[in-house]
């Protein structure tokens, strides 16, 4: 397999792309003293990638169904799905051989003084890790000043679910965990969930709970109050997309603040903004070596997890006569963070 590797650049970011996976391999931005450095979790060499022990969907665009599916198996037009398991009888991440763990195409790679712009792209067959329809996927990056822009698209032959994300895995001091960073989620409601991260009810009010990231709070003040880590959705207040995502790439699409992350230490910050329904907030609880435990943070914009089997929580279906557009920007910069809109 022959892994390809692209960089944007400009003044103020460094990002450097993979074919494996379709994803962020590294970013690189100053700190409050101008010193440039990492602010998300890399592996040395482009071989570990291809190792799942080592590489746990480092900055990867995950599919075919970000997120988890109960039992691997799910109705579409009363016809039942089975799917190929990964994770004990439920499936995550679109299946062992997601999209994840894919090498994609490069389609093209242009540099600009603001950035640039890479596209990649995949076609997963009908029944590729059980899921039906062919599927064409697009991946593009755009750098654009101080703002990653991540748009995912996708067409299909026949009726299916989509639900893709980008799994960057966010330290913004190089440190070996997050504990000095602080968090805000404009959310009112989260998804309780298992342990085995399925829906567990209905979205429910943070309120009066260790959820309650609606203004900014300490990371280690709020792994305190939940020792077992974060791993759950947020409904992100006034999404707009509540069911499926539409329009064309290139198109204006309404984004909502979602997420904001920062560190007073290296003076960075991140704010995310992006048009899907939900953010996996994920305290990197699973890492291990050559990670610590804690050592990243994903903040993952896409649909909730089983939602193919929870219509409560929206729409994942994707229609041949459709297309599916998610758009994510994370806009980074050093000094005061940001407040999020409404909070």
């Amino acid at each position: 397999m022959q892994i390809e590797q692209v960089e944007l650049h400009n003044s103020q970011l460094r990002v450097t792309l993979l074919t494996f996976g379709a994803s962020i391999r590294s970013v690189e931005m100053p700190d409050k003293s101008g010193v440039l450095g990492p602010v998300h979790l890399s592996l040395d060499s482009l071989e570990q990638y291809l190792d799942p022990g080592l590489n746990p969907s480092l900055g990867a665009s995950v599919g075919r169904y970000a997120n988890r599916i109960a039992g691997a198996r799910f109705l579409i037009d009363d016809e039942e799905v089975l799917l190929t398991p990964n994770e004990g009888g439920n499936q995550l991440h679109g299946g062992p051989k997601g999209f994840g763990r894919c090498n994609w195409d490069l389609w093209s790679h242009e540099a600009s003084p603001a950035g640039g712009v890479a596209k990649f792209g995949f076609n997963s067959p009908d029944g590729d890790q059980g899921f039906p329809g062919n599927l064409s996927v697009v991946a593009e990056y755009e750098l654009i000043d101080d703002t990653l822009r991540v748009t995912y698209s996708a067409t299909t032959d026949a009726p299916t679910v989509v639900n893709l994300t980008n799994h960057g895995y966010w330290n913004l001091d190089g440190a070996s965990t997050v504990h000095g960073h602080a968090l805000a989620i404009r959310a009112d409601r989260v998804l309780p969930v298992h342990a085995n991260g399925l829906p567990a009810g209905p979205l429910t009010p943070v309120v009066n709970t260790p959820f309650d990231l609606r203004r900014r709070t300490s990371v280690r003040a709020a792994l305190a109050a939940l020792p077992t880590g974060f791993d759950h959705a947020y409904e992100i207040r006034g999404a707009s997309d509540l069911g499926r995502a539409s329009g064309l790439p290139g198109e204006s699409v309404a984004l909502c603040d979602a997420a904001v992350l920062d560190s007073e230490a290296s003076g960075r910050w991140i704010c995310f903004r992006t048009n899907q329904p939900a953010v996996q907030v994920y305290t990197g609880n699973g890492l291990g070596p050559p990670f610590q435990q804690h050592g990243a943070i994903c903040l993952e914009t896409q649909r909730f997890p089983d939602t193919p089997n929870h219509p409560e929580l929206g729409s994942a279906a994707l229609l041949p006569n459709e297309q599916y557009c998610s758009v994510t920007e994370l806009q980074f910069g050093v000094g005061e963070p940001p407040e999020l809109a409404g909070l």
